[in-house]
Formats: C-alpha cells, structure tokens, sequence
C-alpha cells in the first residue's frame, strides 16, 4: 500500500465540517453567555450525560472482558502495533460485550481514560481463517477516532451538533477519515472492504458478495428517501464508504459510480412546491374563515365584546354608566349573542344589571343558544334578580328552542323559589 502521511488521510469535508460547527458552537456559546437560564440548562444536560454515560461504562468496564496481555494476547499486541503505529498517546482500553449478534463497535471516554468497546459478534472473527485482519480494521477505525479527537470534540462541541444536518454531516466525514487510517494502518484494503461488506450482510455470508454490485448500489437504489435517509444518519452508507476507500487507495482500478441526484432534485422541488401550496391554502383558509366570522358578526351587529360587556362582566357600575351617557349600545351582542345585561347576570354584577334594566336593556334577549335572562337567574339561583327581571317584563312563559318555559326548568331542577314565584304571575 501506498505511503501516506496523517494529513493526506484526513477527508477535506471533515475539516470543512468541523469549521462550519466549530463557528456554529461559538455563536451559540455566546448567546448562552447573556442567558444565565440558557447555560443552567446546558449544565444541567451535561451533568445528566457525564452521569448516564458514567454508570454505562461502568457496567462494561465490570461485565465486558478487558482485552490486554492476559487476554486474547495475540489480538491485543497486534491492536497495540497498530495504536503505536498511529501515534496514540496511550493504548486504548478494550472491551468486549454479548451483542446477541449484533456487529458493532464504538471509542468513547471515561473522564481521562480513552475506551473502545467490541461488540462479540465482531470479536468472534478471530475464530475464522484469515479474519483477524477485519477485526483489526474495526479496532483501528475506533482507535482512529481517539486518535483524531473525535469523541472530545463532540463533547465541547455538542450544540452544534443539535443544528439539523451540519452535526451529522460532521459526524460522517469523521468516519470516512477513519475508515481511510484503519486501511491504512492495518495494511489491508481488502481487509477494510470485507469488513464493511460484514456489517451489512453479516459475518457468515460477506465472504460472498459481489463488492463491485454492491458498490453499484450507489446508482441503482436512489431517491429523495435514500438521501435524505443518510443526510439524518451519523454515518454514510455502506456502499459509499466502500467505494470512497477504493477512490483513495485504488482509483486507477475502480470503475467510477455517480449517485443519482435528479430524483432528489425532483423531490424536493416537489415538496416545496407543495409546502407553498399548502401553506397558501391554509393563509387563504383563514382568510375565509376570518372574514365569514366577521360576516356573521356584523349580521348581528357586533364584533367581539364590548367596553359596556366587559364593565358588566367586572360589575363597575360608574364606568358602565359612563358608558350609556356616552352612546354605547346597551342591546349589543358578542359572538355568542350575550348582551351586557346577560354578562351582568352571568357575573351576578346585579348593580350593573339594575342600571342596564333602567337604561332599557331587553329582559327576554336571548343568546345563540336560547339563554335567555330569567334562565340565567335560575341557574344562579338569584331569587331577588328574577323578581327583578319580572318587575322590568320578563316574560315567564316564553320558551326556548326545547320548548321549555322558565317553569319547566324550575320543576326539573326542584327549584321551589322559582315555581312559587312563577306561579304567582
């Protein structure tokens, strides 16, 4: 394999990246600064994640079995070539934990002591006849990440990594650099080809896949959904990080892919040509709404409520008589139909009430739904008000769209007060 240096290994959209979220982190560090509930809140979620990922590593660091001289010797100086190979500062705590099949592997940082975790699905390839490479390939690339700072940069910088689609954007160059160090420092490209291929198949059929189809995947499965499925992922898909490790140590001899954009395109000016639409539609819905609403209040000759209702509703009887000497309508009706003496009665603001009866407000108004004066008294059970209400021309026997009288609710709802007063008229 050809030499490289560490720099050459390093993606340039992994730089450009980490720019864009290095400036976004910045801005969004200085807006906490000034917002003293902002940096609470950020510490707290800090605190809660050190805690959570504490407890988690300790359950690995007890339960996983710890890679070293004593165990799995052979793998582990293999593993530490390679960690001194890639200039680590210290060699990496590894573990190794059931995964019930699952193949996977991740670095990560207890306080001051950097990790890599093995999931066994993984480690078992060390069983198999010339797969040890592959397992290396998957230490490296996790030794690679230590090794680049990735796991603490993600920390210090984890507000940018909330920002829609530039975190994960970081995150997947991240590992496309990774996987060129693991090739390169394990010496093996085919070693890094099978063992991608594995994580998609598994570890039983790998062996057999067409790496060149599979490959070509990147033009055959294709789409607004494919896209946008990896633009949400922390990693790029599969096939794409194959074909980048064979444009970068193989190029002369890899047959060039394009991903499909057009149906992307397509896509997306679908959907924000509907999303315009639809959001026409709705300022339009409104409109109409609005303005049938207020059709349907001016045919009854009001808008909403009105200084008269409100100082009815609050029984502030000087204002209300400020009011009436200035003009205000005292048979005025809200969207409900509710007059200022039906607020009073409602409000039992009887003093507005007796004024607004003085003033010649209509006993027998009822609202939209055929409440009417004398009911409301009723279902407040003012006896003195009812009085009142007939001493003004309350009508006693008139009825709601139920046809039932004051009478026929005075009996339903065992009001002796009323019947006796009803009875008397």
């Amino acid at each position: 394999m050809e030499n490289y240096t560490q720099t050459q290994l390093v993606t340039r959209k992994e730089q450009i990246y980490f720019a864009l979220i290095l400036l976004f982190s910045i801005l969004i560090y200085l807006f906490l600064v000034f917002s003293i509930i902002g940096i609470a809140v950020v510490l707290v979620l800090l605190g809660l994640s050190v805690l959570l990922h504490g407890i988690a590593m300790g359950g690995i660091r007890r339960n996983g079995v710890k890679i070293n001289e004593r165990q799995f010797p052979e793998l582990y100086h293999q593993a530490k070539s390679i960690a001194t190979d890639m200039n680590l500062d210290k060699m990496p705590d590894i573990y190794v934990i059931e995964s019930e099949g699952m193949l996977n592997a991740f670095a990560t940082r207890f306080f001051k002591k950097d990790m890599v975790v093995l999931y066994s699905g993984i480690f078992d390839l060390i069983e198999k006849k010339n797969a040890e490479k592959e397992v290396l390939f998957v230490l490296a690339h996790e030794f690679a990440h230590l090794h680049r700072k990735h796991v603490l940069i993600s920390m210090f910088l984890l507000p940018a990594m909330w920002v829609p689609f530039v975190g994960n954007a970081y995150l997947r160059a991240c590992e496309y650099t990774c996987d060129r160090f693991a090739a390169y420092y394990v010496n093996s490209f085919d070693a890094a080809k099978n063992a991608l291929t594995m994580l998609a198949i598994g570890k039983e059929l790998y062996p057999k896949v067409n790496q060149q189809v599979y490959m070509e995947q990147l033009e055959t499965e294709s789409g607004f959904f494919v896209w946008l499925n990896e633009k949400l992922s922390t990693h790029p898909h599969l096939p794409k990080r194959i074909y980048e490790l064979s444009m970068f140590f193989s190029a002369d001899s890899t047959v060039e892919l394009k991903e499909s954009k057009r149906n992307v395109w397509f896509s997306l000016v679908g959907i924000f040509t509907a999303g315009v639409i639809l959001s026409i539609g709705l300022w339009l819905g409104m409109k109409v709404f609005e303005k049938s609403n207020f059709m349907a209040e001016m045919a009854l000759g009001v808008e909403e409520t009105t200084a008269l209702m409100n100082a009815a509703a609050m029984d502030d009887v000087g204002l209300a008589e400020e009011l009436i000497a200035e003009g205000a309508e005292i048979e005025a009706q809200d969207a409900d139909g509710t007059t200022a003496l039906q607020w009073a009665l409602h409000s039992s603001s009887n003093e507005t009430a007796v004024l607004l009866l003085e003033h010649g407000a209509d006993p027998n108004l009822p609202d939209l739904y055929d409440t009417y004066p004398l009911l409301i008294t009723l279902l407040n059970e003012d006896i003195e008000m009812a009085e009142l209400l007939l001493s003004y021309g309350a009508d006693p026997t008139m009825e709601d769209a139920d046809g039932m009288s004051i009478y026929d609710y005075a009996i339903e709802y065992d009001s002796k007060e009323f019947i006796k007063l009803i009875e008397q008229q």
